[in-house]
């Protein structure tokens, strides 16, 4: 087997990974899929870095994967899936909005609903919620360990979580044998 053999199935597996992670997008757009993921790993650094979900990268995310579904396939595939991400975004603000209103102060930044709801956007609901659910557990794994260290957490950057929940959502959704 030589090496651009070896290249070539690598790549052809890539591709079809990447098409299975997003079974309601065109296969074709597998580049898209892995645009989107690197643009949620990168907004997911950044937050553990800065603390900030940078509104620039999840733009830049949204406008080329609306634009590749509007072209490639159609404005109404596109807008369905924008539509999907922004109530996913909405239903974060309002968990958000509604635990502001009981107790004053914010449960979650809006980074982490604009972060959702391009994953949303990309990967389905399924997923996100399943990173959301993996994401808060290793959240709270986090915020023991901290607190069992005598180091307490004023901020968790919680973007982190989410793409890691999101990846072993993938793969138990996706990619688990039966």
């Amino acid at each position: 087997m030589t090496a651009a053999h070896t290249a070539d199935a690598f790549l052809l597996s890539a591709k079809t990974a990447l098409a299975h992670a997003a079974p309601a997008m065109p296969h074709a757009l597998w580049p898209v899929t892995a645009f989107v993921l690197f643009v949620l790993a990168v907004t997911a650094a950044i937050d553990a870095r800065r603390h900030i979900v940078p509104d620039n990268w999840i733009f830049l995310g949204f406008v080329i994967l609306t634009g590749a579904l509007g072209f490639y396939g159609s404005w109404d595939m596109a807008a369905h899936h924008l539509r999907i991400g922004i109530e996913a975004g909405l239903v974060v603000w309002a968990v958000n909005f509604i635990w502001f209103l009981i107790f004053a102060r914010d449960a979650l930044g809006m980074g982490d609903g604009k972060w959702t709801a391009l994953a949303v956007s990309c990967f389905g609901v399924v997923p996100a919620v399943f990173a959301w659910g993996a994401g808060a557990c290793l959240g709270v794994l986090s915020l023991t360990g901290k607190f069992i260290a005598r180091r307490p957490a004023q901020r968790v950057a919680f973007a982190p979580f989410l793409f890691v929940g999101l990846i072993a959502g993938l793969y138990w959704l996706r990619f688990r044998p039966f």
